[in-house]
């Protein structure tokens, strides 16, 4: 029997503005500098189209931007692409999904995003998932077992390891032994990986981030994506990023050049210019959620939820009181009594592992996390 899931989007649309902890994107305002040179580019009438790998300038930025933070160089002359602005990390999942698994599948680490598994529904592939154990870490051996398992397979055979670091929804953050562990076994099997890091700057804790593309022999199989959505307050302008191995870039950009024929010109140029222009903002970043982090993390622990210290700081990852077992039910009294959701953890998971967890996103403004709390205490407290 199918598991019936929470869907996000149809939570948010019932909890009020003021207790809105469902929809994991930042809802604190834009950068001023980068939305007066949005309305200065788009006045002036630079609105036309682009090329589908993206503004020039803006790739030479997030070029340095993955020198600077990830070790990685990238060639932006190269041909073919080794690397392009995607229309949000969407597009790049979209493209890539149409480019190598039509047909085949990719395996995702539970709790997983629901998106990944619902784009590669829709584009003919399939996900399957491997269980993280109850401290959200793994074995080797088992995670080799379950994709040989699926390569040997004789439908929808196992392509690639998706692998979201940190993590939607839980925020783990890989270890450099899980990615080392994963790398050998895409390796041993060839398997592509896509590498998922859209949280990467909220990384505070002392496991740091790692891209998984900069261990041995795993450029040549990997695929990055990044977005710009939640560490510049821009989700609705759908501007991300992939990089890799030109053999594996250029077929999403292919396939971009016919769905999306460009990202949006006037918001890209825009970004150009800001995106490396303060060496402070991703640390000012980081620091601020993370001071959001601790405040709703002591709030909620005084009121009897587990928090899982997973070392990054856009969502928690609780458990909820233990007088409860059923977080679907438990946010749907929170809805009712307080004005205040968040998302079930039966919303990330095919099995009832994860049921009594939920995932609470912070990236909202100080009173409302702080109104929010308040409300909460007045249910349980």
């Amino acid at each position: 029997m199918t598991k019936i899931k929470p869907d996000i989007r149809a939570i948010t649309r019932l909890v009020p503005p003021s207790g809105n902890l469902v929809q994991g994107q930042s809802e604190l305002p834009i950068n001023p500098d980068l939305a007066k040179y949005a309305a200065e580019i788009i006045a002036a009438s630079q609105n036309h189209y682009g090329g589908s790998e993206g503004d020039a300038n803006l790739r030479k930025a997030v070029a340095e931007k993955i020198k600077k933070y990830n070790g990685v160089e990238v060639d932006v002359d190269a041909k073919p692409l080794e690397i392009m602005i995607t229309n949000g990390g969407t597009g790049a999942l979209v493209g890539l999904t149409q480019s190598f698994l039509r047909g085949k599948s990719a395996l995702v680490f539970e709790p997983y995003y629901p998106y990944h598994q619902k784009i590669l529904a829709e584009f003919g592939g399939k996900t399957e998932t491997f269980s993280l154990n109850a401290n959200l870490s793994f074995e080797k051996d088992d995670l080799l077992a379950r994709c040989q398992e699926l390569k040997n397979r004789a439908h929808f055979q196992l392509k690639a390891i998706i692998v979201c670091t940190p993590s939607n929804p839980c925020g783990k953050v890989m270890t450099q032994t899980e990615l080392e562990a994963i790398a050998e076994v895409a390796n041993e099997l060839d398997l592509l990986v896509i590498s998922d890091e859209v949280y990467e700057h909220y990384v505070y804790g002392e496991n740091p981030h790692i891209p998984i593309a900069t261990l041995p022999d795993m450029w040549n199989r990997t695929i990055t994506v990044n977005s710009f959505s939640k560490s510049w307050n821009i989700s609705g302008w759908r501007l991300g990023y992939a990089y890799g191995n030109g053999k594996l870039i250029q077929p999403i950009n292919n396939v971009a050049n016919i769905v999306n024929v460009c990202p949006a010109t006037p918001l890209q140029a825009a970004l150009s210019r800001v995106l490396m222009a303060d060496d402070t903002y991703y640390d000012k970043l980081r620091d601020k959620f993370e001071g959001k982090r601790r405040f709703v993390s002591d709030e909620l622990t005084s009121l009897g939820f587990k928090i899982y210290e997973s070392g990054s700081a856009f969502y928690l990852w609780t458990r909820i009181p233990e007088e409860f077992d059923d977080a679907l039910k438990f946010n749907e009294m929170l809805m009712e009594k307080a004005g205040v959701g968040a998302t079930p953890g039966s919303a990330f998971s095919d099995t009832d592992d994860w049921d009594a967890y939920m995932r609470i996103c912070i990236a909202r403004e100080d009173e409302i996390l702080e109104g929010a709390m308040a409300k909460i205490k007045a249910v349980l407290g």
